[in-house]
């Protein structure tokens, strides 16, 4: 069956907004979906610093035929009571409601409608709209002439539909200024050139190799992984904050895992002021020496493959954390 592809790039996204607005998309879309007759099999979101990326799989080609009963006035009712029965079922007159009896309650109308079912493509074109006008941010910004609110300026649509078999349709629309089709692009520095993707399996290959890591779960077991290892290296240990941790995952695209160090003579302000002004400012881990004591280093989660190996970024991060310390 078809599946969905929908992908909102847009400028840097809060890292503390990211998570929940993935799944609010999610559930925003498939809702919808559901509520046009469009019943799928599964889906899942996706979010990076500069996108939301939703695929919905097992998407029905088009949505049933319906036929729903609608219970009307009683015969001889006001006409006001007439119109609005009428207006509710979609007719024009009541000759075309049927008269049922009810022994307790006399006679009364019954509409009978019938609704014929839509391509899903036309579905999507009209709901993909709604949803993203209708989304909800902590804090959002309005740019443009458009009208469009959204947390940072959207650039890019990507929506595609279609089988694992067939070249997908691109679904159609506007929100503000920005077109829908089928057009993304990869890592801000590492990558930028315009990607064209067709489906979720090839769109995730192609993000890989523009350098930019869909899942924010899979980023953090990068980050977790990494850090570790060059801790291991020098000795170290990690000493692991999941928020920071969910945090950094927010902040980068790319992971990579770098290490710095301050003065040992630093060490003697308490290690909980030194890791919370590392940590807040920063961004950075703290780390501790095979005996249990703070190290006079840090773990560095940058955005870039730096081409002096990391030493202008560490050297960076290291003179505004002496400055901090001092």
């Amino acid at each position: 069956m078809p599946e969905l592809l929908l992908e909102l790039f847009s400028e840097e996204i809060p890292a503390r907004m990211q998570r929940k607005a993935a799944e609010d998309l999610k559930k925003a879309v498939t809702n919808a979906l559901v509520d046009a007759g469009l019943v799928y099999e599964s889906a899942k979101a996706f979010v990076t610093p500069r996108r939301l990326a939703l695929t919905v799989t097992g998407v029905p080609a088009r949505s049933p035929d319906t036929r729903e009963e609608k219970k009307g006035p009683r015969v001889g009712s006001p006409q006001q009571a007439i119109d609005g029965f009428l207006k509710a079922a979609g007719l024009t007159s009541i000759e075309q409601a049927k008269v049922e009896t009810d022994p307790k309650k006399g006679d009364f109308f019954v509409a009978h409608i019938e609704k014929k079912g839509a391509d899903a493509e036309d579905i999507l074109a009209m709901l993909l709209p709604k949803v993203i006008t209708g989304f909800d941010w902590p804090k959002s910004m309005q740019w443009g002439s458009g009208g469009l609110t959204w947390v940072r300026p959207l650039r890019a649509i990507t929506a595609t539909f279609g089988t694992d078999n067939d070249e997908p349709q691109v679904i159609g629309f506007r929100s503000n200024t920005v077109v829908s089709g089928q057009t993304t692009y990869g890592h801000r520095f590492l990558a930028p050139a315009p990607i064209r993707v067709k489906r979720f399996d090839d769109y995730v290959q192609a993000l890989e190799k523009a350098k930019v890591v869909l899942d924010i779960d899979r980023r953090k077991e990068i980050i977790r992984a990494d850090a570790d290892h060059l801790a291991f290296a020098q000795g170290l240990s990690v000493i692991h904050d999941e928020g920071l941790l969910e945090e950094v995952a927010g902040l980068v695209e790319w992971p990579v895992v770098m290490m710095g160090s301050f003065d040992p003579a630093f060490l003697e302000v308490p290690e909980e002021v030194i890791i919370a002004t590392i940590r807040s400012n920063q961004k950075c881990f703290c780390l501790r020496d095979s005996s249990g004591k703070l190290a006079p280093n840090f773990i560095i989660i940058s955005n870039q493959i730096a081409e002096d190996g990391g030493a202008t970024i560490i050297a960076g991060n290291e003179r505004v954390i002496r400055a901090r310390l001092s």
